[in-house]
């Protein structure tokens, strides 16, 4: 079993952004075979030897009644694609991830996680006009700092609905997965998230 010895006290050894991430959260155990989704703007892959720990169920797990299916039946319902549907719903700010991609694998051993619903977070994860007008050359400059609005301007233009400040308008639910490797996992394919045909054959077929 994958972190047999995980308890909640493990919660608050997390770094603080990513207990940030949970409204509520508590340890529960994933059987083998349980299939994990998540959108993001790559494949998912390893970096460090780790496979990234945020996941969501495909199938309803617990107190998630609804799985991928039931955000991609309301992406649908809302006339939005899944990317847009999984932004509004798992509070992804539009600055953190593209969200291009829905990926999908295969735990391959029973694992002890942490379980709970997503935190609301704001549209844009900081401010965004924040010059620093007396140094034109850092980050912050009145330029560099146009730059980035008009970039996420067009990132809110693009996430196909309106965005609203913050996101997060109803109960959603996510899996921490600390020390998940390739080994833990057996790889699925890859789905453009604007793509709802190629995401109902999957998912429904």
């Amino acid at each position: 079993m994958l972190n047999a010895d995980l308890g909640q006290h493990d919660f608050y050894k997390l770094a603080k952004s990513q207990q940030a991430g949970f409204k509520k959260v508590r340890v529960v155990t994933v059987p083998k075979g349980t299939l994990l989704f998540k959108m993001t703007s790559g494949k998912a892959e390893a970096w460090q030897g780790k496979v990234t720990p945020w996941w969501s169920a495909v199938k309803p797990f617990l107190e998630d009644k609804e799985g991928a299916l039931g955000r991609f039946q309301q992406a649908k319902q809302n006339n939005v694609n899944m990317t847009s549907m999984v932004r509004l719903m798992s509070c992804v700010c539009l600055d953190w991830n593209d969200l291009d991609n829905f990926v999908q694998v295969e735990l391959l051993d029973d694992a002890r996680v942490f379980w709970g619903t997503f935190n609301p977070m704001p549209k844009f994860s900081q401010p965004l006009w924040t010059p620093d007008w007396q140094n034109p050359n850092d980050e912050g400059s009145p330029l560099k700092t146009l730059e980035k609005v008009r970039k996420m301007q067009l990132k809110e233009k693009q996430a196909g609905f309106n965005v609203p400040d913050m996101l997060g308008g109803g109960e959603a639910w996510q899996m921490f997965i600390p020390n998940l490797t390739e080994k833990d996992i057996k790889r699925g394919g890859v789905i453009p998230g604007h793509d709802m045909h190629a995401l109902g054959m999957a998912l429904t077929g």
